[in-house]
């Protein structure tokens, strides 16, 4: 049952959801207060597992502990970063270290400060292609949403800074997340680009297997991996708001602890397995290992972290996935941007 305090938000509510935020009081934090007196936190973020964490902060009362109301904006792909940019949200779950390079290039100014969700972009084969290796899948038939996607990035700059492949030696087809799981079963596609809970349900259906995955070769190759999802709010937010920020970091650190310390079971109850909207139990559960043996949460992020998503974001530059690195940093730990 549907908690009677927790506020959710559809993109298609979005001028209502900004109405009622421009008439609200503000605090002197420069905070939207609500009705309960504590300023009100806005995420916004896709339906999967990286911004549960709210929900969880939402159920057992984790953000009035910490002296704020927890608002969720449910957003659609195509609309997610504008939402964000045009202020509907204070805090956005579902941008990264690069999003936040690509807005800061073009004239705004905000910045990642924490991991939500550990990368799990990978690639996935049937058993028949004889592809055990990223090699082989040269002049290969490979399944793709998008070369600016962040999962194609990912794989392409991973593949290119481990094994010295360039991913234009594929012959890439390009289709929806959703879709490249059929594609592969089909015998469409030999191999497909992909993140969870997609990668484990084309090994599912094909009897395949990951060929590369993200997060297992960087945390191998530099004792560290790139985030696929980062709290990331305004440079403006986090300066009038640096107390309420540092206590909404503390309420998601507690929030993501009860999940991971669940083992990620928590994602088969209720009310999270209705918004992670899968399709079955056996689905769910899947999600919840793969999550628990990766682990989704990293749980920490400091200034080494940091400086290695700096290099990776070179990386990209070096590729021509990104333009340049931004004068405004595009990432940063929250001590370092509510002390300085």
């Amino acid at each position: 049952m549907s908690s009677p305090r927790r506020r959710w938000f559809t993109a298609i509510a979005i001028s209502v959801a900004l109405t009622a935020s421009l008439t609200a009081c503000s605090s002197g934090s420069g905070a939207a207060v609500g009705d309960n007196g504590l300023p009100i936190v806005r995420f916004s973020a896709l339906p999967d597992p990286a911004p549960l964490p709210v929900l969880v902060m939402q159920e057992n009362g984790i953000d009035e502990k910490y002296g704020f109301d927890a608002e969720f904006l449910e957003v659609d792909p195509d609309v997610a970063t504008t939402t964000f940019l045009m202020g509907e949200s204070d805090i956005a779950i579902d941008q990264d270290a690069v999003g936040s390079a690509i807005a800061n290039n073009e004239g705004h100014s905000v910045v990642s400060f924490y991991p939500a969700l550990s990368n799990t972009a990978s690639i996935v084969t049937r058993p028949d292609t004889g592809i055990d290796t990223p090699a082989d899948l040269v002049g290969k038939r490979v399944g793709h949403f998008g070369m600016d996607s962040g999962t194609t990035q990912a794989i392409g700059v991973s593949l290119k800074e481990g094994f010295g492949i360039d991913i234009t030696s594929f012959e890439l087809v390009q289709s929806s997340p959703a879709s490249l799981p059929e594609l592969l079963a089909s015998g469409e596609v030999d191999a497909i680009f992909d993140y969870e809970p997609y990668s484990s349900k084309a090994i599912e259906s094909t009897g395949g297997k990951y060929v590369f995955q993200v997060t297992p070769y960087w945390n191998e190759a530099a004792n560290w991996s790139p985030p696929l999802a980062m709290l990331t709010a305004r440079a403006e937010w986090l300066s009038n708001n640096g107390e309420l920020a540092q206590n909404v970091l503390k309420a998601w650190q507690e929030a993501e602890k009860i999940i991971a310390d669940s083992g990620y079971q928590l994602f088969l109850q209720e009310p999270y397995a209705g918004f992670l909207d899968r399709d079955s139990v056996e689905e769910l559960q899947t999600l919840a290992t793969y999550c628990a043996q990766l682990p989704c949460y990293p749980g920490t992020w400091t200034q080494a972290d940091v400086d290695e998503q700096m290099k990776y974001l070179q990386l990209l530059v070096d590729a021509g996935m990104l333009a340049e690195i931004p004068d405004t940093a595009p990432v940063a730990t929250l001590d370092s941007l509510v002390t300085q």
